[in-house]
């Protein structure tokens, strides 16, 4: 059997999208339908069904799909030689998972339907990262989680060692600009309605928030590791939260067919190993 036919069969199975595969693989949708077709003609069974706009897999196609992910990956395996993996971290836990030889680390895209793609692309090997994973193609594993906490500069001339829920509203914010699903992170984490808050700024990033708080009365609310490893170079004060708010956890997630790779498996050990170290 042609395994260029059984890796487009994957492709297809895993955006069920002919149009979206095409572009993943490089080739035109016709290419993709006709790879399609003689697959289906050499084991003598269809493989996906029209549904609404798009297609679906038939029963046939998900019974054998197991089967496939599993002979490539095993290929893979024998000829894999990685030289470097590379690591997309969110920002809290970006500058702690240095110094791991063979891997470099990039902070992940504000746009995480990106990261998804970078996975599935093969730009990157492994996130780490709070968000929900839905996506079947993707397995995500638990490895830390922490809770947030506000922040204000130390000289702040009205907020001093604790803050109340009146004290936190009163005051002005300064808010990320990262979202996922059209919310923020403490708008997915919050387990109270969240009132408006007076924004004085709104940044790309929480380094950008940490430097402006330093330098204003305005408060944010960031993750405690990254308050903790900036907060004297900064000057800022570490304070409860007054909102009732879920941890942030943060997971592995990566792509199905690195799930039993050795290389990869060394790799999410290293990391797990040096995140529990925080």
């Amino acid at each position: 059997m042609d395994l260029n036919l059984v890796n487009t069969f994957l492709i297809v199975a895993e955006y069920q999208s002919y149009t979206q595969a095409a572009q993943h693989l490089g080739l035109t949708q016709p290419a993709v339908s006709s790879a399609i077709k003689r697959l289906e003609e050499q084991i003598g069974k269809s493989l996906f069904v029209k549904q609404g706009r798009g297609i679906a897999l038939t029963p046939s196609a998900v019974q054998l799909m197991g089967h496939f992910r599993h002979g490539i990956e095993t290929i893979e395996n024998a000829i894999d030689n990685i030289e470097r993996f590379y690591v997309s971290s969110a920002e809290p836990l970006l500058h702690n998972i240095q110094s791991i030889n063979d891997v470099t680390v990039i902070e992940s895209p504000s746009d995480k339907y990106q990261l998804f793609e970078d996975l599935r692309q093969q730009r990157i090997d492994l996130a780490i990262d709070p968000m929900p994973v839905k996506d079947l193609s993707f397995i995500s594993e638990p490895v830390y989680q922490e809770d947030l906490v506000v922040i204000c500069r130390n000289n702040h001339p009205r907020i001093q060692g604790s803050i109340s829920k009146v004290e936190f509203y009163s005051e002005t914010h300064c808010l990320c600009s990262a979202k996922w699903n059209n919310l923020t992170g403490v708008e997915q984490l919050t387990r109270e309605p969240l009132q408006e808050r007076k924004v004085d700024m709104i940044v790309s990033s929480n380094a950008n928030m940490m430097l402006r708080v330093s330098q204003s009365e305005s408060l944010a609310v960031i993750s405690s590791l990254l308050a903790k490893t900036w907060a004297q170079v900064l000057g800022f004060q570490i304070l409860p939260s007054p909102l009732a708010l879920d941890p942030v956890r943060y997971q592995f997630i990566y792509h199905r067919r690195n799930l039993n790779n050795p290389n990869h498996q060394r790799l999410r050990a290293e990391l797990k190993a040096k995140i529990t170290e925080l």
